[in-house]
């Protein structure tokens, strides 16, 4: 039985104070507080949190934000999160796509994103939320 196991209670099925010092990981990968939030239907609302290791976004079923759209490339975009001075600072980069990248209406091949920043991918648009 590893410690987590021994940690649940079978009865109320919460975790007890561990008895040794011990800190048990749940993730090796460190949070990250940004997130992309669609702002158009169909899926108005919907959110993609931003890993530390970056997202993908485009058509092909790879990535990590698939977009169902025909002017937007296979693997149109990559967001990056790179370590910063108080918090990661997150970047949008396009990867060389047909229709680009726009960040409040200006193309770009890679920019720093902000927080409310809008990002366009096609006929997608997003808001940008970083806590």
């Amino acid at each position: 039985m590893n410690t987590l196991e021994s940690a649940l209670s079978p009865d109320l099925d919460v975790i007890k104070p561990s008895p040794s010092p011990s800190t048990i990981l749940l993730s090796e990968e460190t949070p990250t507080l940004a997130w992309l939030i669609i702002l158009d239907p169909p899926h108005r609302g919907k959110l993609y949190r931003i890993k530390s290791s970056g997202v993908t976004i485009g058509r092909a079923e790879d990535n990590d934000i698939v977009l169902e759209d025909e002017t937007v490339s296979r693997h149109h975009a990559r967001v990056l999160v790179e370590s910063g001075i108080g918090r990661p600072q997150v970047y949008i980069q396009d990867l060389a796509s047909v229709n680009g990248v726009f960040v409040n209406g200006e193309r770009v091949t890679r920019r720093l994103i902000e927080d409310e920043d809008r990002i366009t991918i096609g006929e997608t648009r997003f808001v940008f939320k970083h806590l």
